[in-house]
């Protein structure tokens, strides 16, 4: 395992020669991070991101010995389908993560049954707000386009700067995103900078070049219109940022 800060950047790198064994010290990480807040805190929050490179490491937290009661649990993004559909991401982390030791945790869902997603910003908004903010753990994800959450670079202009903005208060956004084929519902980037601690988790050669690329493009300096979003996440408080990847 190698660790150190990305050149330039202050974000801390941790790599590892393959997936299960980052999983495990990624997941190592989060759950001590966690518990930390519940000792102080006597509560904790996670966010997690959908797909399938963070499945591994839900596996691991989920049987972690931690008072999961203290611990609130929601999601960076959604698809606006319902759970059970197979691109849902609460399902995954129903699945996946809330079972044996987490089963026990709270969670906040982003989809809302019988609303569109319009209607259904303001009350997962006061439901995010009842969590322990700022948020404990935030881990994100990152798309070969350099998208994050469901911040994705082909998004409606508006939607896009309304979501990226800095001093937003909004929590959550809706996206139309040419790109996806479904509506999607994502935390805001000023939601998901509010947090103790962000992770980026992202394996493989492919999206190590975009990361570099979308670093390089961004030279040091704040995320502005027309960067790649995942800059956006990553040029605030750089040392509360750490990246994981393995090939």
């Amino acid at each position: 395992m190698e660790r150190g800060l990305i050149a330039g950047t202050g974000l801390h790198w941790q790599e590892s020669a393959d997936r299960e064994s980052l999983a495990q010290a990624l997941g190592e990480s989060i759950a001590e991070r966690l518990a930390h807040a519940i000792a102080l805190n006597s509560a904790a929050s996670l966010v997690v991101s959908g797909g399938s490179t963070p499945a591994p490491v839900f596996a691991y937290l989920s049987a972690v010995d931690i008072d999961w009661s203290r611990v609130s649990v929601t999601l960076a993004d959604e698809r606006w389908v319902a759970p059970g559909h197979k691109d849902s991401n609460e399902s995954l982390v129903r699945n996946t993560l809330l079972v044996n030791k987490a089963s026990v945790a709270s969670f906040i869902p982003l989809y809302r049954n019988g609303l569109s997603v319009e209607q259904a910003i303001d009350p997962v908004t006061r439901d995010l707000q009842g969590m322990s903010i700022p948020f404990t753990v935030v881990i994100l994800g990152m798309g070969g386009d350099g998208h994050t959450a469901s911040l994705f670079p082909d998004a409606p202009a508006d939607e896009l700067s309304h979501a990226m903005a800095l001093g937003s208060r909004d929590m959550v956004s809706v996206m139309h995103p040419p790109s996806q084929p479904l509506t999607r519902i994502t935390l805001t980037r000023a939601a998901l900078l509010n947090a103790e601690h962000r992770y980026l988790h992202i394996t493989g050669s492919d999206k190590l070049v975009v990361l570099n690329s979308a670093l390089d493009n961004a030279n040091g300096a704040p995320y502005s219109a027309g960067a790649a979003p995942i800059t956006g996440l990553l040029d605030q408080r750089p040392e509360t940022v750490s990246v994981f990847w393995s090939p």
